[in-house]
């Protein structure tokens, strides 16, 4: 598996968008409507992509609604069988695999120390 990229979850997206952007210079990818969550921003750092997102998208949902790094992630080419595969290893998911949006599979689970790990895939 490779990274594909790292998640902030921020709590004012134009500052972030600010900093990222117009301060430090990334490229600004995609803008990718969350409805009433606002708009996730994907980046261009470099070797990987920087994603911000607002707080508000993930509202209620225990440790991976914390403001901050929010999680690295993995591309795949199969959520489904990657993660079976994961559970089989002893990996603990957090959240099972599903459907974020249309063409987009999703899953969350558990690295070292707290960091939450994430299975991607989005088929355009």
């Amino acid at each position: 598996m490779k990274i594909w990229k790292i998640a902030l979850l921020v709590e004012d997206m134009d500052e972030a968008e600010d900093l990222y952007v117009n301060k430090l210079g990334l490229k600004l990818l995609e803008r990718l409507d969350l409805g009433d969550a606002g708009e996730a921003l994907f980046l261009d750092a470099g070797n990987v992509n920087l994603e911000l997102i607002p707080v508000k998208a993930f509202e209620g949902s225990g440790r991976l609604a914390i403001p901050g790094v929010h999680h690295l992630s993995f591309k795949s080419d199969d959520v489904e069988k990657d993660a079976k595969e994961l559970k089989e290893k002893g990996i603990k998911f957090i959240k099972e695999p599903f459907e974020a949006l249309p063409g987009m599979t999703l899953a969350f689970f558990d690295g070292t120390n707290g960091v939450n790990l994430q299975l991607f895939n989005w088929k355009r």
